[in-house]
């Protein structure tokens, strides 16, 4: 984690804190579109927002709001992806 630049995260409710923790170490966080709405994934850029907006941004109405969405054709390189599971009994 220290070393990644950009980290993705899935949009799913229970890794809201780690998508907020990704914007607060200054990393490019990347967020794949619910139902692929308007491009493939949406950029979270830490520079082009405040500190305060981090807790409202990594919401599905901040990724719309602060969000640039991105598609497949886009040239970057991934450093992390975090995925998340929730266990049903």
């Amino acid at each position: 984690f220290r070393q990644a630049k950009w980290v993705k995260v899935n949009p799913d409710s229970p890794q809201k804190e780690v998508r907020a923790t990704v914007l607060r170490h200054n990393k490019m966080l990347l967020v794949p579109q619910p139902r692929l709405r308007t491009g493939f994934f949406s950029v979270l850029n830490p520079a082009l927002m405040q500190p305060r907006q981090y807790s409202f941004a990594v919401t599905q109405a901040g990724v719309a709001e602060l969000g640039q969405p991105i598609g497949l054709d886009a040239k970057l390189s991934v450093d992390m992806v975090i995925i998340g599971s929730v266990a049903v009994n």
